[in-house]
């Protein structure tokens, strides 16, 4: 079976949502808060938890007025149907968090496409309108803290040995689960992360780059590269297995 790993923020999204939301919501010391990630410094879990303290409380409307404002790649809602027609498996893996990834979905008439993220409550405050942001983290890995919803253990966790794994995405936290894909769609930071560390990959800028070269793949394999395991990938999926 093919399946089909998918990333949010900035894939499907047209902005990061996430980045956006917390910097819209708790400023400067959000934005410092990711810079010391990037460097290191802190876990994603840590960046998390000091974003959603910054955005102290706020107004549940204004919060959910700003989130539907947000775009999507309006060709991923056809890809979907395109996975579904061609009984390829798809799953959402995002290091974002779920409430505004489900509110996203649903208005787009997505509310059925599985994914997997952090959890991001919202907690009234004083039986008001305001609220205020409490995250947990349900997926995170003991051994790895770039990710806090770790994307390489839903590959693993979702995929058998048989199974042709492929992963579209662009971002920081999409560097991990590529090197476990057999087949990457990368732009923007990723594209660059893939030609530096030499892992093969096909350039898009859409979804409808990704089903066009998905469906040559899986109709043309003849006259194309055709669709199949990448072996650096599949040796790292066996050795995270015999680790776990």
């Amino acid at each position: 079976m093919v399946r089909v790993f998918v990333d949010f923020d900035g894939t499907i999204t047209r902005p990061d949502v996430g980045d956006a939301m917390f910097e819209r919501f708790g400023g400067k010391q959000c934005s410092d808060a990711v810079e010391d990630y990037r460097k290191g410094s802190i876990s994603a879990v840590e960046c998390y938890r000091r974003e959603s303290a910054a955005c102290g409380t706020m107004d549940k409307s204004v919060l959910d007025s700003f989130l539907d404002s947000q775009e999507i790649d309006e060709t991923f809602i056809a890809f979907v149907a395109f996975c579904c027609d061609r009984s390829l498996e798809l799953t959402i893996v995002s290091d974002g968090m779920d409430y505004y990834i489900k509110r996203i979905l649903d208005r787009h008439g997505l509310g059925d496409v599985k994914f997997y993220s952090n959890h991001l409550a919202l907690v009234p405050v004083n039986g008001s309108a305001q609220i205020r942001f409490e995250p947990s983290f349900p997926y995170t890995d003991e051994v790895c803290d770039r990710c806090a919803c770790c994307k390489r253990n839903h590959i693993l966790t979702h995929s058998a040995d048989e199974d042709i794994v492929v992963y579209v995405g662009e971002g920081y936290s999409d560097r991990c689960p590529a090197r476990y894909a057999d087949a990457v769609f990368a732009k923007d930071e990723l594209l660059k992360y893939c030609m530096e560390e030499n892992i093969s990959y096909f350039e898009y800028r859409t979804f409808a780059d990704v089903e066009e070269r998905l469906r040559a793949l899986l109709d043309n394999p003849g006259k194309r590269p055709a669709l199949r395991k990448r072996r650096r990938a599949a040796l790292a999926r066996r050795e995270a297995f015999i680790a776990e």
